[in-house]
């Protein structure tokens, strides 16, 4: 029998990435402190904003609740999973305190350390209780009815999808946008060479609108939105048939993506444009393309897992084509420019990262899954 592969640990890395980055943001500026500025015992500001006061603490309770599972899962007692999960988040905390003094833009402080410190201790505490209470071990046998033994990744890659939505997309549920990206670091690296000026126009928000088909017709532009739209919804849709067992799992994810769908769409038009234009997303192609993209999903409740994940690599690949040949939606490098250098500057690089890399990691997953098919009962079909 096939071990199960906790999503836990997975988890536990992707909480650590965010704290990472969200503590070291923007990571650049870097210069060695000087020997005067740095110091081991870090200090102590008197002027403390409430907000980053309640942010260190809920930064760090996801990953105190996650680590502390990984480690009750993995069948250590609460006596060892208690310390094995705060004694490395604390030590997290303080090296990226450090790392701070690097940072002109950032301020270490004994209070963020402190506070994210108690912030683990109380993700912590909820996990002991979590686990005392049988919560675990119920979702552990849901699961094993529900979900292959290797689904750990593949759950992980469906519960962040929804986040990728939250920073606007070039398309509704168009993620996977990466060559702009790619571009700007190339032009990073090559800087006062001849290829620089090849690589990078003279307005960087142009980008996205040089990697698209600016020739594109606007008879062109309704289908080419409508097959992004349907390929971002059917390619979660994929996964999820390709990693449960029967039509009830798949018949309850259908419906859980397909509204989270929709309501990531809506937050995010809302944050950006105002809750008056919360569905101004909502066109004619977009209708469409959800629909069909929907409706495919629904299609694939009886196939098997082999097809829904070799339907899903042909999915993810068609979406990262699409969207960078999409028409560009004038509004999108205004959009993205008011997310650089508004209020979502804490925040909206972890959601733009989920969005542009998803594709690729659940391709990625989705290949090592054909190539390595999972032992099986004979009566499970």
């Amino acid at each position: 029998m096939p071990e199960h592969r906790s999503a836990a640990w997975p988890l536990t890395w992707v909480a650590v990435a965010l704290v990472v980055y969200a503590t070291l943001h923007p990571l650049t500026g870097w210069q060695w402190p000087a020997s005067h500025g740095f110091t081991w015992v870090l200090p102590k500001h008197r002027h403390e904003v409430a907000n980053d006061l309640v942010g260190n603490i809920l930064g760090y309770l996801p990953l105190g609740l996650i680590l502390c599972l990984a480690h009750l899962r993995s069948g250590r007692s609460a006596l060892w999973a208690v310390p094995l999960t705060l004694l490395p988040a604390s030590a997290l905390s303080y090296g990226l305190e450090l790392a701070q003094f690097a940072l002109p833009n950032r301020v270490p402080s004994i209070t963020d350390w402190m506070l994210n410190t108690l912030g683990a201790a109380w993700g912590t505490l909820a996990a002991v209780t979590v686990h005392a209470l049988g919560l675990v071990d119920g979702w552990h046998r849901l699961r094993e009815r529900w979900f292959i033994p290797q689904a750990g990744m593949g759950l992980v890659l469906l519960w962040l999808w929804p986040l990728g939505l939250l920073f606007p997309p070039p398309l509704p549920l168009g993620e996977g946008q990466l060559w702009p990206h790619v571009r700007l670091a190339l032009v990073d690296w090559m800087a006062d060479t001849p290829w620089q000026a090849w690589l990078l126009p003279d307005d960087p928000l142009s980008l996205w609108a040089s990697v698209n088909m600016s020739g594109v017709s606007a008879m062109w532009a309704g289908p080419i939105e409508a097959l992004t739209v349907a390929a971002g919804m059917l390619a979660p849709l994929c996964l999820a048939c390709a990693v449960a067992r029967s039509p009830r799992p798949r018949l309850v994810m259908w419906t859980a993506l397909v509204l989270s769908a929709i309501g990531a769409s809506v937050l995010s038009a809302a944050l950006n444009f105002g809750p008056p234009h919360a569905f101004s997303w909502v066109t004619l192609p977009t209708s469409v393309g959800l629909l069909v993209g929907a409706a495919g999903g629904m299609l694939l409740v009886q196939r098997s897992r082999m097809t829904c994940a070799v339907l899903g690599v042909g999915v993810l690949l068609a979406l990262i084509g699409l969207i960078h040949l999409a028409p560009l939606d004038p509004y999108y490098a205004q959009t993205l420019q008011a997310w650089e250098q508004g209020r979502f500057i804490r925040f909206h690089g972890l959601s733009r990262w989920f969005g542009i890399l998803w594709p690729y990691v659940a391709l990625i997953w989705l290949l090592t899954r054909l190539w390595v098919r999972e032992e099986r009962p004979a009566a499970n079909p």
